[in-house]
């Protein structure tokens, strides 16, 4: 299961929420992502609130699949399945040996799914140590698009990876108290398909 909470942000922001996150900094990464996301013609994903995308993360593909279980205000939980792969079709086939729902992706495989939305981004991803929880604040940058239409994107994530569910959520009452965060509770698949 994945907990993350999302915010919108822009670029002062990102710098005020870095500088306040360099006491609890463990480690720093760069991205560049490009993630492409795919349905079936009758929105068969559409349906279920789920996003299946192909990113490419500093050069190296993965697949992904993202099943919603509960989004409220800025805190999103999903079931995530993820998988090294070059193409959807390989993606969908290997996804069942990462946990992914077996019946589901044979569905998505057999329909056949298409290109619907793309994001373009920059992520600055610190690792984050609180209270015995592990978590990654990522402040991403870029572009929304669908078909002709594109939008900006610039946004603070907050990831749990490990440790207790205290902790992380100490973290986020910490992050949030410091700064007036507006919650964004819109995955970036939902913001790209609304243009």
């Amino acid at each position: 299961m994945e907990r993350e909470l999302k915010w919108h942000a822009d670029a002062r922001l990102h710098d005020e929420v870095a500088a306040w996150a360099a006491a609890l900094c463990t480690a720093e990464t760069r991205y560049d992502m490009d993630a492409r996301y795919y349905d079936t013609a009758d929105g068969m994903l559409a349906a279920r609130r789920a996003g299946l995308r192909i990113r490419r993360e500093n050069g190296e593909s993965v697949c992904c699949l993202k099943c919603d279980v509960h989004t409220e205000g800025a805190e999103h939980v999903r079931e995530e399945y993820e998988c090294p792969a070059d193409t959807i079709e390989h993606g969908l086939a290997a996804l069942p040996a990462v946990g992914a729902p077996a019946a589901l992706c044979g569905a998505l495989a057999q329909s056949g799914v298409t290109e619907i939305c793309r994001v373009h981004f920059t992520r600055r991803a610190l690792t984050l140590t609180y209270q015995g929880a592990v978590a990654e604040l990522a402040l991403d940058t870029g572009t929304l698009s669908r078909g002709t239409r594109e939008a900006p994107l610039c946004e603070i994530e907050l990831e749990a990876k490990s440790g207790t569910d205290e902790g992380f959520r100490a973290l986020c009452g910490r992050l949030s108290s410091a700064f007036f965060l507006r919650p964004e509770p819109r995955s970036k698949l939902a913001r790209a398909m609304a243009l």
